[in-house]
């Protein structure tokens, strides 16, 4: 196993480490939500992994399906991640019968996993920057490039921490997951001018469109728990007077 896929498979133990971490804390770490965690972590890998070989590299993929689960091949694409993630833990509530909503388990978990898993990208050279001639421009793919990999694992670190500080200060239960989107959309935004950007449209790739949705629809989703928050507690505030 080279370097880099050690620091990609010590990026999931990170984040796994820190599910079950804000499991115990929250009183969740039962045996459903294992399942339910389970089911996230190998939805996230399938998702992550085929969502870029399916759209850049399908002829590839379907003569070697074993590409999937290796972790030095590259297409760790992190909202492909998310979706399958969000299935896998879909499909596990609905089988286990769990109403209860389980994506403020993942807010911390997911920027802790990506900070170390991106140091894991920038050597293995997958997920590279564009071309530049900074003075902190390192060579990979036949050219001086942003180190784009390691933007993306500051940023991480940066969302982790600010989630971390804001984890006992939100409304309702999901919020926390919720506002990780919405960093997750907003920084990887940014981040996409770093790097090889693909399925441009309309000056924007593939990926920055499906960021800007990701940011509005979760923005609205926080308005209006802020706003039930507050209509819940005036309730309570008239039933007490």
């Amino acid at each position: 196993m080279t370097l880099g896929s050690c620091f990609t498979l010590l990026g999931y133990i990170v984040g796994g480490t820190v599910l079950l971490l804000e499991a115990q804390r929250r009183r969740m770490a039962t045996e459903g939500t294992g399942w339910v965690v389970l089911a996230g972590l190998g939805g996230g890998v399938i998702g992550a992994k085929l969502t870029l070989w399916v759209l850049l590299n399908w002829n590839a993929l379907v003569s070697h399906p074993a590409l999937l689960l290796d972790p030095s091949s590259g297409g760790r694409a992190l909202i492909g991640g998310i979706i399958g993630g969000w299935i896998g833990v879909e499909l596990a509530k609905w089988r286990l019968g769990i109403k209860r909503s389980t994506g403020d388990l993942f807010a911390l978990a997911l920027p802790a996993g990506e900070a170390v898993g991106r140091i894991g990208c920038y050597l293995n050279g997958c997920c590279y920057g564009r071309a530049c001639t900074l003075p902190w421009a390192i060579y990979q793919h036949g050219a001086w490039r942003h180190p784009a990999q390691l933007y993306s694992s500051a940023v991480a670190a940066i969302v982790f921490a600010v989630l971390l500080a804001m984890r006992n200060r939100l409304w309702r239960e999901g919020d926390l997951f919720r506002l990780y989107l919405v960093l997750m959309g907003v920084t990887r935004f940014g981040l996409e001018f770093f790097r090889e950007r693909n399925l441009m449209i309309a000056g924007l790739s593939l990926v920055q469109w499906t960021c800007l949705e990701i940011v509005v629809l979760f923005s609205v989703a926080l308005f209006i728990s802020e706003r039930r928050s507050r209509r819940t507690s005036g309730l309570e505030e008239r039933s007490y007077a």
